[in-house]
């Protein structure tokens, strides 16, 4: 595709040159400030690589802004495999201690009662609380 536009570039180019070539008489230019005679063919060469020279530094600007696009994905592409990486690893860990876990039945059913052995002493704190509360009443 680029060398189509290399092409493309350069026969707008020959088309130029050839108006340019073909037009040499001289011509008046006025400015705001004032007047010249110039050539046909300075003129139009000039305007054609003022042309060339603001499409170059719209492009160039387009190419900084996806360089700095491409330079924030990949910073970002980078984080998120370092947090996959730690995910992964602490999957392995949490399978591990899952499949220690299972392997022993015993500390499971003792920690298990244990958690409903805490639940019931809220629950009675709970209860001689609101005794305490209704007393005074």
């Amino acid at each position: 595709m680029s060398s189509f536009y290399l092409i493309l570039a350069l026969v707008f180019s020959l088309i130029i040159a050839i108006m340019a070539i073909a037009n040499t008489e001289p011509v008046t230019v006025n400015y705001i400030f004032g007047q010249a005679n110039i050539s046909l063919i300075i003129l139009i060469l000039g305007s054609a690589f003022a042309g060339a020279l603001v499409m170059g530094l719209i492009s160039l600007f387009r190419s900084i802004r996806a360089a700095l696009a491409f330079r924030q994905l990949r910073h970002e592409k980078e984080t998120l495999q370092k947090q996959l990486k730690e995910l992964e690893e602490e999957k392995i860990f949490l399978q591990a201690e899952l499949n220690k876990a299972l392997s022993v039945p015993g500390e499971i059913e003792t920690e298990a009662q244990q958690v409903d052995q805490e639940k019931e002493e809220e629950a009675g704190v709970e209860e001689s609380d609101e005794e305490v509360d209704e007393e005074p009443s």
